[in-house]
């Protein structure tokens, strides 16, 4: 018979009472005085039967109290509806507002995006109050925005048609258009980005020469993700490796194990580390962004060292539970952004998994011969290293279990090869951070060892780049897939939750439902099919399929081919058999992708453009036609005209 201590958890009860309510009211859209009305009557209940109160009641008043602040969150109000007005009336909008980010301008793009908090909008010579957070991008800057100053922008505003991550839409403004009204005021956090940009320079030095290796160290190390070159993020996000780039558990660790060595060598008794360790990981998350990861990662770290200064043991799903809680109440509009489900749905999983493993995995046994488990983790070399080696292939392969159908909903990519190259990956990644930290540390007292480390990372970047780019050219390395529905990833992760926490007889029905909702989702037939015509007409392109066959045409602008990619990833196409480019405002860059990216056997360019040299060499394509054709033979072909 086995038995376990059973351990009690109320704040996880609670957080996934927080994430229901405001899931059900983002779906329903309950109206804010009904989800009033129902979390006062459940606390009322709860009040008038004290001595009756059970957990259940507790976690349905949580459940209730959620869903009401997350209609009020979401209640229209005059201000909030400012810009959305504002973008019907006129072309261009004049907005003010203050900065919530660190602006970078990267040299290749010369634009930088930052959240946006509004405060008022401009219609005709009148001034109405406005209260949305949105996102700006700025082009050609005259002088650089900060954190905490007060901005007039004047541009084109497109309102999103859901917020995402709580931001309304997007502004697009110019530098030379734009004003600084207020310089910011003393703040903690704008302490922390300032301290963030001295940083910057530190990984510059000695690194002339290397400037795309520099802006890698600064995306992963400092959290300037929008510093990160386009074309190494393709190929990161290709091989499901844009995870390293979330300052996330993997920086805060190495963070605190160079700064308890510090303290060490202070003799600082390991029971008083948290007095130190939390208020320096606080300050370094909050320079990096306080992105839902970080925060997450800092949050298990605080309970994990606070927990001795209270005499209690740490718990890794009281710590993700908190976090969440303290996200949540924050910003309920979070529930929806993409960082914040992977980073909470990747560590819930690996943590089951975990757990899982710890419980079954009592030594390796087979008729004739055994090894228990504790000589497999012993301390000679090998086995530390085959120790190592496979608990990060365990958590590899339970990191791309739990955020698949996450990464196929929001990405439309599932990327099998993020399994295996995680065995590289990840400890590449730990030496960047590692050395760059190093890096930081010397810059003050030791400006020749900061010089060091940085060639040092650069042979490091060096392999993780060439890793990302092999990596993604294997074949299967990646695919794009339908994103699945909402019910589908509710069997899914219901079915895992079942086999990896539930009792032995759940186990078989957990698994069981996994499959069927993996049956499901890669089973159901797309819109089109294959041996008819189909086609989609878009405002930025146009799409055929017959006999199993796609051809797309487009413009060769960038915005023709990005909408046309979007869709085809939609789709779950991989594979194009003709592009046809034509118009004004050629992007060869984006015609390359859109080929290597998509397999195209044949391009097919204007007459204006056979001259060019652009397309000369372009790998994959078989050949390059200028003019007019039909595409593709056969029943319910299409000609196109190209002469223009």
């Amino acid at each position: 018979m086995h038995v376990s201590q059973q351990v009690r958890r109320p704040l996880v009860g609670v957080s996934l009472s927080v994430a229901g309510g405001l899931f059900l009211q983002q779906s329903l859209q309950l109206a804010s005085t009904l989800s009033l009305a129902l979390a006062a009557f459940s606390i009322a209940g709860l009040c008038w039967n004290a001595w009756r109160r059970s957990s259940a009641a507790v976690y349905a008043a949580c459940f209730l109290l959620a869903a009401a602040y997350g209609a009020v969150e979401k209640t229209l109000t005059p201000a909030r509806a400012a810009a959305a007005v504002a973008e019907i009336e006129s072309q261009r909008q004049e907005m003010v507002g203050t900065v919530l980010d660190d602006p970078v301008f990267p040299e290749e793009t010369g634009a930088a995006t930052f959240r946006f908090r509004l405060e008022a909008v401009r219609f005709g010579q009148d001034w109405r109050p406005a209260d949305a957070v949105i996102r700006v991008r700025m082009k050609g800057p005259v002088r650089l925005a900060a954190y905490g100053e007060r901005w007039r922008l004047s541009g084109r505003y497109r309102s999103y048609e859901k917020a995402y991550g709580g931001m309304a839409g997007m502004f697009y403004v110019r530098g030379d258009r734009s004003v600084r009204v207020m310089p910011a005021r003393i703040s903690f956090r704008g302490l922390c980005y300032k301290l963030r940009q001295c940083a910057r320079p530190v990984f510059e030095k000695g690194m002339s020469s290397f400037g795309e290796h520099s802006r890698l160290v600064q995306s992963l190390l400092l959290g300037y993700r929008n510093m990160l070159p386009d074309h190494l993020y393709r190929d990161f996000a290709r091989t499901g490796m844009l995870h390293i780039f979330a300052i996330s558990g993997l920086h805060v660790g190495v963070m605190a194990a160079i700064l308890i060595a510090g303290l060490k060598l202070a003799g600082v008794a390991k029971p008083q580390w948290g007095w130190f360790l939390i208020p320096l990981l606080f300050f370094y998350v909050v320079s990096t962004g306080m992105k839902p990861s970080a925060f997450r990662a800092f949050a298990m770290a605080s309970v994990y060292f606070a927990a001795p200064l209270a005499g209690r043991r740490p718990d890794s799903a009281t710590a993700i539970a908190l976090a969440a809680i303290i996200l949540l109440f924050m910003n309920p509009l979070q529930l929806g952004d993409p960082g914040f489900l992977l980073s909470f749905t990747v560590v819930c999983g690996i943590v089951m998994v975990h757990a899982y493993v710890a419980r079954q995995l009592r030594g390796f046994n087979r008729p004739g011969w055994a090894v228990p488990l504790v000589r497999v983790s012993g301390e000679r070399p090998l086995q530390v290293a085959g120790h190592a080696a496979g608990l990060l292939l365990l958590t590899s392969a339970a990191a791309w279990i739990f955020s698949a159908p996450l990464s196929a909903r929001f990405f439309n990519t599932l990327s099998p090869i993020a399994v295996p190259g995680n065995l590289i990956m990840i400890p590449v990644t730990f030496f960047i951070v590692l050395t760059g930290c190093l890096s930081l540390l010397t810059s003050v007292c030791f400006p020749a060892l900061t010089v060091i480390f940085n060639h040092a990372n650069r042979i490091f970047v060096g392999i993780l780049i060439t890793a990302a780019q092999r990596l993604g050219a294997l074949p299967g390395a990646y695919c794009y897939v339908r994103a699945p529905s909402i019910r589908m990833m509710a069997g899914w992760y219901a079915g895992l939750a079942l086999f990896f926490c539930g009792p032995r007889r759940w186990r078989l029905p957990g698994l069981f439902l996994v499959m069927l909702a993996g049956l499901i989702w890669l089973t159901v037939p797309p819109v089109y099919g294959t041996g008819h015509f189909y086609s989609v007409v878009d405002r930025g392109f146009t799409a055929f399929q017959a006999d199993g066959r796609w051809v797309v045409a487009a413009g060769g602008d960038a915005y023709s081919i990005s909408r046309s990619v979007r869709w085809l990833k939609d789709q779950g196409i991989n594979r194009v058999q003709d592009l046809a480019v034509s118009g004004a405002g050629m992007d060869p860059d984006s015609v390359r992708d859109f080929c290597r990216e998509f397999s195209v056997q044949r391009l097919w360019l204007a007459p204006a453009m056979q001259n060019r040299a652009d397309f000369a060499g372009l790998d994959g394509v078989n050949r390059i036609y200028t003019g007019q054709g039909r595409w593709p033979a056969g029943a319910g072909s299409v000609a196109i005209n190209l002469d223009y």
